[in-house]
């Protein structure tokens, strides 16, 4: 009896050093794993950042060029209206335009994230902002930015090859600029700049928010 006692007194022994080390075992690959998941958001967030932080720079450097495109296009049609322009002027202004920057969007971390099912690390909030981001601010922009691009050509580069000799940047037909055609060419481009602006606007808050969000003290995880 005695013997069969401490027979029983070992085998739960080791039953229970066994379940010890299966627990240690199972509580050390959880949080190996749980660290391994915050490096992970950690260089997704990184490279989610580089790319919005590029992306801003680029929305910033397209406005610019755009706002002086209607800037610009504006007082050229004042002063055809009101006859006040000089020709070099007005020349200077029409050879320059026509270098119309749109927007194509840095998304390769965001599309990497999506088709390989790791957008799932971060939470609702983000995962609902980035989509919004990405799927719905910066196509929008991009599709309108390729409509922009065909007007532009269609419209502002054929009327400015009736207008000028872009080798010698020269205006050959001076009697054109006053035409109501030529006008009307011009303001369609300025109201189509402007629609674009809009976009670029939106994209560009969207990308901020998105940034600080990124940034938050508050987990995206």
């Amino acid at each position: 009896m005695k013997k069969n006692k401490r027979n029983w007194k070992y085998v739960i022994t080791e039953i229970v050093i066994v379940s010890i080390g299966i627990l240690i075992a199972f509580s050390i690959n959880t949080f190996s794993s749980s660290l391994s998941k915050r490096h992970e958001v950690k260089e997704y967030k990184k490279s989610m950042m580089t790319d919005l932080e590029e992306n801003i720079k680029n929305l910033d450097r397209i406005i610019q060029v755009q706002e002086q495109k209607v800037n610009e296009l504006t007082s050229v049609v004042k002063g055809v209206e009101l006859q006040n322009f000089q020709v070099d002027s007005l020349r200077a202004i029409l050879f320059r335009q026509r270098k119309s920057p749109t927007f194509f969007p840095v998304s390769g971390t965001f599309k990497t994230m999506v088709s390989q099912g790791n957008i799932e690390i971060f939470n609702t909030t983000v995962k609902r902002e980035l989509f919004n981001l990405y799927d719905t601010n910066y196509e929008r922009t991009v599709y309108n930015g390729r409509l922009y691009d065909k007007a532009y050509v269609d419209i502002y580069d054929t009327e400015i090859q009736r207008v000028m000799n872009l080798r010698t940047k020269k205006i050959d037909h001076p009697d054109r600029l006053k035409t109501e055609e030529f006008l009307k060419n011009i303001i369609l481009i300025i109201d189509e700049a402007k629609s674009y602006l809009n976009l670029l606007y939106t994209s560009r808050t969207e990308s901020d928010k998105m940034l600080m969000l990124l940034k938050s003290k508050k987990r995206s995880r």
